[in-house]
């Protein structure tokens, strides 16, 4: 009976430890912007493939997961000045903006380097919500569409909005665009989150209006559901009743 109460107490102890770790929330933005409380930053270059491509390693869910970014034109090769990654923090009311919708990384449209995807890898299994933020702080608007290839297999959302600052008069987290779903590991392979402007010049080959040929990026949140929380509890107290 007693050691069946040390286990019950230690998986508890674990579960909770897991819950305050189990949590990877990633902001995009340039490398010297400051990184919204409780986001890890992926900070980039503008328009540098060797740094954007350059996969980023954080500690979450007792492991390391890797998130990485590309660029995959459908109708040349990855263009450079496709890819962007921009900090609002000079624009007009900057100072009623929070930390991660200042800045983003996304697609130019109007160079060929469109769709640009997200690869999560090492994720332990189990379903876990997204949540994403789509919202510049100038002018940038319009929609976008996302495939998701994951264990559950491939699924499309489309006509997803951006919101902005000058045309909408956003400037808070709570009502910036968002997009949300559930992701499925099995634990061995990668996610894919591919996003794609719809009426950018490189999909249509006509020239819309500038600022609703980008797609835009503020970060992510991945947080699992309570269930896949005292999985990965569990699974941390197996592995370190093993090795000891």
């Amino acid at each position: 009976m007693k050691r069946v109460v040390v286990w019950f107490v230690a998986a508890s102890l674990l579960v909770a430890l897991s819950s305050a770790q189990a949590a990877l929330k990633v902001d995009f933005g340039n490398q010297t912007s400051p990184v919204q409380d409780g986001f890890e930053q992926f900070g980039g270059v503008n328009a540098n493939a060797v740094d954007l491509y350059t996969p980023r390693v954080y500690n979450a869910f007792a492991t390391t997961v890797t998130v990485s970014l590309s660029w995959d034109p459908p109708l040349a090769p990855p263009n450079w000045s496709a890819m962007r990654v921009l900090d609002r923090a000079q624009g007009a009311n900057m100072d009623a903006m929070q930390d991660l919708l200042r800045d983003w990384i996304g697609t130019d449209g109007r160079q060929h380097g469109d769709p640009m995807s997200i690869t999560i890898s090492g994720l332990p299994a189990g379903e876990y919500p997204w949540l994403s933020y789509h919202h510049d702080a100038d002018n940038q608007t319009g929609e976008f569409d996302v495939v998701i290839a994951d264990a559950s297999g491939v699924r499309t959302f489309t006509g997803i909005q951006i919101t902005d600052r000058v045309n909408d008069g956003i400037t808070t987290l709570a009502d910036a665009s968002k997009f949300a779903t559930m992701i499925t590991s099995d634990g061995s392979s990668p996610i894919v989150l591919t996003f794609t402007n719809p009426v950018g010049r490189s999909q249509t080959g006509v020239a819309p209006a500038a600022n609703v040929e980008f797609f835009v990026i503020n970060g992510f949140e991945v947080v699992p559901e309570p269930a896949t929380i005292a999985l990965l509890g569990l699974g941390a107290l197996a592995l370190r009743r093993r090795r000891s």
